[in-house]
């Protein structure tokens, strides 16, 4: 029985979701009528097309990056006003607290921290479900594909605060107790392998079956894409571990590489969401950057492109709206007393209509560089890291429309960030670095991951989340810091955020188990503590 709120499910958005996504009865005249309705669908109906399981397949899959709220709230405090401006991807120009927020290191402002934690419990409802209705209907494939959602998802919120409720979700009527983040990872890759295995097995038996394909918004239902965004996963996750427990590292990055159905290796496989199957998705970011007015460019962002004079510039901004019409950033960290002035900077050019502006969730060039970085350490990945490097540049620029242009680029040899010149304000900053683009054999081991690196934080836009990680991880690429930090010393500027601290509503309705989570994180709960993977 589920018992607090991290198993807890979200009826109604779960049953709007099972409605759209089959479009075979209307929600329009309210839950309640569809409760009453003496013409609704029986529990017959709904195990005829499994619509009671199939259902919360969707109902997990667009909120593992939070998008189910058509507001866009939950993601500005999930993932845009956390990864993706800690990442160096965007700055965030609004006004909250007097510029004291997240931008500048006040991260106890609003409860906006509580925001992606609860957005994942409320997944894990969903995956509950799942858990209980494929064993009703024999169907452990179904499950199999949950448990690669459930990782997905939690491996974000990990991410963001250390240990987090895993093993034991549901536990206890006051709340779920913390497994440390080394349990969790470990756990991680327990349940990746055995989705994996359990998802072969189903192929081997019937390969052309695809029980799930009239729900799943991801691949529709293709089971061999979902391991090879399993075994995509499982690198993403081996590299994560690499400076903490390398010879795991090691080993589960070549299990993902060398597994019979393999890794990403071009665009078809990535993985992203949108609207299909009568569920019609928006894109949240184009909420936060237009009617919001909240999101710009980032300086960072700004001196990379522009100085590597990269064609993705004006395929991830727009223009300003400036007299030159130039694209230009926003240091992250500033002060804002006008926020009309910092409007007019460029904005990601995202629309909300997913068919062309999809939630990214992993794309291939991430893969192509995961390998460079385990080929660049000496493991087997299936080519050289230059070649690696080089083919991951290509596969991102394939994605982004401009293939032809990618030849030219990966041969730069000169071209180096650029200093960053603020139109708005006093944030001139010099370049962090001198990294050229084109690869270079015989250079110092951090040499070559520098590069890897920038070229991955180039390639995953706008998935702040993974490439604030990852900057965690490696300190590539070199972003510039925050303008004002008003942590009270417990963040240093230059080292940057590491985390985030858990959410207040746990201190109140799950503090014993807060507290120890805290004795696991082996800090004090503030955004300057490391992570367990943060070793560096």
């Amino acid at each position: 029985m589920i018992q607090n709120k991290y198993l807890k499910i979200k009826v109604f958005a779960g049953t709007v979701l099972m409605c759209l996504s089959l479009t075979m009865i209307s929600c329009t005249d309210g839950f309640e009528k569809y409760n009453t309705d003496d013409n609704r669908l029986t529990d017959k109906d709904l195990e005829l097309d499994m619509l009671a399981l199939g259902g919360l397949i969707p109902t997990m899959q667009v909120d593992v990056i939070p998008t189910s709220d058509i507001d866009a709230n939950e993601y500005q405090r999930a993932q845009n006003l956390t990864g993706d401006i800690f990442s160096g991807y965007m700055a965030a120009i609004g006004q909250w607290n007097g510029s004291s927020n997240n931008s500048t290191y006040n991260l106890y402002f609003d409860n906006w921290n509580d925001v992606g934690f609860d957005v994942a419990y409320r997944v894990m409802g969903a995956w509950d479900q799942i858990k209980k209705k494929s064993e009703e209907y024999d169907l452990p494939s179904a499950f199999a594909l949950s448990q690669i959602l459930k990782v997905m998802t939690l491996h974000r919120i990990t991410d963001n605060y250390g240990p987090i409720p895993y093993s034991r979700m549901g536990e206890g009527a006051l709340g779920s107790p913390y497994d440390s983040q080394k349990e969790v990872y470990k756990a991680f890759f327990n349940d990746l392998d055995t989705a994996i295995e359990e998802l072969d097995n189903f192929l081997k038996a019937d390969p052309n079956a695809q029980p799930l394909k009239k729900f799943d918004l991801i691949y529709k239902g293709d089971y061999r894409k979902w391991i090879v965004f399993a075994n995509s996963l499982k690198l993403r996750l081996a590299m994560r571990i690499v400076y903490v427990e390398p010879e795991l590292a090691k080993k589960y990055a070549m299990e993902a590489v060398n597994n019979e159905y393999g890794v990403m290796t071009g665009n078809q496989d990535n993985a992203v969401l949108r609207s299909g199957l009568g569920v019609q998705i928006y894109n949240p970011l184009k909420v936060c950057w237009d009617r919001y007015a909240d999101i710009r460019m980032g300086a960072s962002m700004e001196s990379f492109l522009k100085g590597y004079k990269d064609p993705r510039l004006e395929v991830y901004f727009s223009k300003s709206k400036l007299a030159d019409m130039g694209i230009y950033g926003v240091r992250n960290g500033v002060v804002i007393n006008n926020k009309v002035s910092y409007e007019n900077m460029s904005a990601p050019n995202i629309g909300d209509n997913t068919a062309d502006f999809p939630v990214l969730w992993m794309c291939a060039s991430e893969v192509y560089f995961l390998r460079a970085e385990g080929a660049l350490r000496g493991w087997s990945m299936g080519g050289t890291a230059k070649d690696l490097y080089n083919k991951g540049i290509e596969t991102s620029f394939e994605q982004r429309g401009i293939a032809g242009k990618s030849g030219n680029y990966v041969n730069d040899a000169t071209s180096v960030p650029a200093d960053f010149v603020d139109k708005v304000g006093s944030g001139n900053a010099t370049a962090t670095t001198d990294i050229k683009v084109k690869w270079e054999d015989g250079v110092a081991f951090e040499k070559g991951l520098e590069r890897i690196i920038t070229q991955k934080w180039l390639s995953m836009f706008p998935e702040g989340q993974e490439a604030w990680s990852e900057f965690r991880r490696t300190g590539y690429p070199k972003l510039f810091p925050v303008i004002k930090n008003n942590s009270n010393g417990t963040i240093d500027t230059n080292k940057q955020i590491r985390r985030i601290p858990f959410p207040k509503s746990e201190y109140s309705v799950n503090k014993n188990n807060v507290d120890e989570a805290i004795t696991l994180l082996g800090g004090p709960d503030n955004g300057g503590t490391k992570l367990w993977w943060d070793k560096k």
